[in-house]
């Protein structure tokens, strides 16, 4: 992208070239402006700190109303891509630590894309139907939909493809961060929230009754890590890999629940390089989260035998809670249509 317009703070502003607007697509000018600036900011194309060319100025390069171009960077706003202040104007913001991976998603759309063109749609036909798809979200749906909730992405994706295939045919179950959780509340219907135990009443009171939260127990492996952890003498060293500062603390936080005492923590994210080399060096035992061992971190460590992994498998009880849960929205659903038939 380049970056054509200088400002007072010496940080190039957007090349307004970059925006493509369709005027006779089914996807409001709005909101197909607010997805590219969105994404260009997720990709790292737009840095923190740049400016965002002023409403005005947008609006007439673009030749849309500036109220327009003041909505989007309202949403913006709301969404946390940008900070807006008087007499500084609209600025990227630094990202949230759990910001996820948008390579992976842009390999997604991609892909949709190339298989599209194939069977004869246009991006434009393709991005209409997404709109329609995603509008219809707020919705019930044919299925049960399970909003499960977890402290990294990887473990959020990685335990809703799980609850998928254990559920097939019967629930639609989608992985989200912990703190997303209100929004995707307010914008989507869920039948049910679903997590482990860990994070019940943290998920609780982010649900605000807006959706049932069940508390998943999981499986023995993962307890005989944590007493193993929790059992080792005074004065080990523990190190501690995820892929966020969050997910650390959840992590160490589990451990101290646990009863954990006179251990060491470590802890490094995924890019601290200096940390991880200092894991290395001095943890007797090394725990690694899902996102750890899916970079290849094991790999790079000396004595792969401390390396134990931070995953966990769902207990068939805690699967069962689900079921049932399930099973309840389903006889209210068939309660509600006999009722609306009457």
């Amino acid at each position: 992208m380049s970056h054509a317009n200088g400002d007072s703070n010496g940080i190039s502003a957007p090349d307004h070239r970059a925006l493509d607007v369709e005027r006779d697509s089914d996807v409001p000018i709005s909101t197909q402006i607010y997805w590219q600036l969105a994404f260009q900011i997720e990709s790292g194309r737009l840095q923190p700190g740049v400016r965002l060319a002023p409403v005005r100025e947008l609006g007439a390069a673009l030749r849309v109303n500036p109220n327009t171009i003041r909505a989007v960077y309202r949403r913006l706003a709301d969404a946390g891509y940008v900070t807006s202040r008087h007499g500084a104007g609209t600025v990227v913001a630094e990202p949230p630590l759990h910001r996820r991976r948008p390579e992976a998603l842009e390999a997604i759309v991609s892909e949709l894309l190339r298989r599209a063109a194939q069977a004869g749609f246009t991006p434009d036909e393709v991005a209409a139907a997404t709109y329609a798809s995603a509008t219809e979200r707020k919705h019930p749906g044919s299925l049960v939909r399970v909003l499960f909730a977890e402290c990294t992405t990887a473990d959020a994706g990685y335990d809703a493809e799980r609850l998928n295939r254990e559920f097939a045919g019967v629930i639609e179950a989608e992985g989200t961060l912990l703190d997303e959780l209100p929004e995707r509340l307010d914008r989507f219907h869920y039948d049910l929230v679903a997590t482990t135990t860990f994070h019940a009443d943290e998920a609780q009171a982010l649900a605000g009754g807006r959706a049932p939260v069940v508390a998943l127990l999981v499986g023995p492996g993962y307890l005989e890590l944590v007493h193993e952890i929790s059992g080792l003498p005074a004065g080990s060293r523990v190190g501690v890999v995820c892929a966020s500062e969050r997910g650390v603390e959840n992590m160490a936080e589990t451990l101290q629940i646990a009863g954990t005492t006179g251990v060491e923590l470590l802890a490094a994210s995924l890019g601290d390089d200096d940390q991880l080399a200092a894991i290395d060096r001095t943890a007797d035992v090394v725990l690694m989260s899902r996102d750890a061992l899916a970079r290849g971190l094991d790999e790079r460590m000396a004595r792969p035998e401390r390396i134990r992994p931070w995953t966990y498998e769902f207990d068939p009880a805690g699967l069962e809670i689900l079921r049932r849960a399930i099973d309840g929205v389903i006889q209210r659903r068939a309660i509600e249509a006999v009722a609306a038939r009457t």
